[in-house]
């Protein structure tokens, strides 16, 4: 039986977090069974391999190793993710991790200086100049490589009618 996964992809700033959890409340308003997962939690670890320097493979075999007991032990029938996809030649390490997987890349896209003001005032830290130089090389990046099944603007939306768009539009409604 196929997993149906929303991938929400994004720089840092766009809302992917916000608009993947807006989408697991909806589903969890319909009663739809689901797990959702920032995946970039599962990258924060130190020591990286040298191979791995954003933790991308561990994070997947983790996914991996998750989604099967989730889906036996809770009989999840949707999956939600939110990470950075930087390329969809990616998308087979999570087809290898989860071979069911039926992925819908759904790229979030603002302004530029959107973004900045976002990541302005949520990483004041030691990193910002690094998130901020990050969104750009994204941006730039997906303009000539895209990645995506479907493009949507949060800029000035809702977090909620931006996860309505979504789930009608890959057909979850």
């Amino acid at each position: 039986m196929s997993l149906p996964v929303l991938l929400i992809t994004g720089p840092v700033g766009v809302g992917k977090t916000a608009v993947a959890f807006e989408t697991m409340e909806l589903l969890e308003e319909r009663d739809v069974s689901h797990a959702f997962f920032d995946v970039d939690g599962l990258t924060y670890f130190h020591p990286k391999p040298s191979d791995d320097l954003f933790g991308e493979r561990f994070a997947i075999e983790a996914l991996g190793m998750l989604v099967p007991r989730l889906r036996e032990e809770q009989g999840i029938a949707r999956l939600i993710l939110a990470r950075v996809l930087w390329e969809r030649e990616s998308l087979r390490r999570y087809r290898q991790a989860i071979p069911d997987a039926e992925i819908v890349v759904v790229r979030l896209t603002a302004p530029l200086d959107v973004i900045d003001a976002r990541i302005r005032q949520r990483e004041p830290g030691s990193a910002l100049d690094w998130y901020l130089a990050r969104a750009r090389e994204l941006d730039s990046h997906w303009k000539t490589h895209p990645v995506e099944d479907l493009l949507v603007e949060t800029a000035n939306r809702d977090v909620r009618d931006i996860a309505h768009e979504i789930i009608d539009a890959i057909g979850w409604s």
